[in-house]
């Protein structure tokens, strides 16, 4: 199916999905939990459904109960990446190995995140004059949080909705043959729509303070990603993205990928996924392959 087709698909769905009255839907069960916190963490059986920020790009509006840990592991990631420039051709192969996410909930609705990649390796390929290198480091790391301005207790009740606010600050942790040695921040707002039919929208508007392709400078960024996701079979959770990153610096086009995977939880505590990305237009990363493991303590 050509990505056209698959962008035409979820449109589709969004209209056949018939309209249900919110008063028809059953009200979602409210627990006060405004009391616990890191050290006085949340009882088991008050715990929300085991939710995570990865294999799309829309993260969850939902923090981690208090007092509790969630660490979100890719196993490995692998993208291909071939550049068009000056009348020659390069391809780059990247791969990363033990991408480690503990979020750490802090109050009911505050949590705190600390991301690492444990091994980063680029190939490249051609160019003008042709050549080959390989690279390997330890990658860059990001530190930040998510606050939960609403809906962290909806459930799955129809037309309920969720909003939180996500600062990140990355640290130029990988070597600069790997990473570009500076730092970069961005501040999301995860946002989720609970539609009939146990179908679920996500939209996700983002700001980044990120270098410019030449590492000269830094410029401002906008990403958009949007998606749709439902249970599918036996709590398997597949979802359909598109995602848009434009930026201030001239002369550049804008990334867009269109991605699709599935998510599914092996337990209450431990949850699987992969996904596929692949991209749109030249200045985008023309094919990327993600898996992983989620754990809850």
């Amino acid at each position: 199916m050509s990505h056209r087709r698959c962008a035409l698909l979820v449109a589709a769905i969004l209209v056949s999905v018939p309209t249900i009255a919110l008063a028809d839907e059953p009200a979602t069960q409210r627990v006060d939990k405004s009391q616990y916190t890191l050290f006085h963490p949340t009882p088991g059986d008050q715990m929300r459904e085991m939710d995570t920020d990865r294999p799309n790009i829309t993260n969850t509006p939902h923090t981690i109960d208090a007092g509790h840990l969630q660490l979100e592991t890719g196993i490995i990631d692998y993208s291909y990446f071939r550049q068009h420039s000056a009348g020659a051709t390069s391809r780059n192969d990247d791969y990363s190995f033990g991408q480690f996410n503990f979020r750490l909930g802090v109050l009911n609705n505050l949590e705190l995140n600390a991301a690492i990649d444990a091994l980063e390796l680029d190939r490249t390929h051609g160019g003008n004059p042709s050549k080959s290198s390989t690279s390997t480091s330890f990658g860059d790391t990001v530190f930040g949080g998510k606050v939960n301005l609403w809906g962290n207790e909806t459930g799955d009740d129809a037309w309920q909705s969720a909003l939180a606010i996500q600062p990140q600050l990355k640290f130029p942790t990988a070597r600069d043959s790997v990473g570009n040695g500076r730092f970069e921040g961005s501040v999301a707002a995860p946002f989720l729509l609970n539609l009939p039919k146990a179908f679920h929208f996500s939209y996700q508007p983002g700001l980044l303070y990120e270098r410019n392709t030449k590492n000269t400078g830094y410029v401002t960024g906008f990403e958009n990603a949007v998606s749709i996701d439902r249970e599918v079979y036996r709590h398997l959770d597949v979802y359909l993205e598109y995602a848009v990153f434009v930026t201030t610096e001239r002369h550049t086009q804008p990334i867009q990928l269109i991605d699709f995977g599935g998510v599914y939880p092996l337990t209450q505590n431990i949850v699987l996924d992969t996904g596929l990305t692949f991209g749109l237009n030249r200045a985008s990363t023309n094919f990327e392959l993600t898996a992983g493991i989620s754990l809850r303590f």
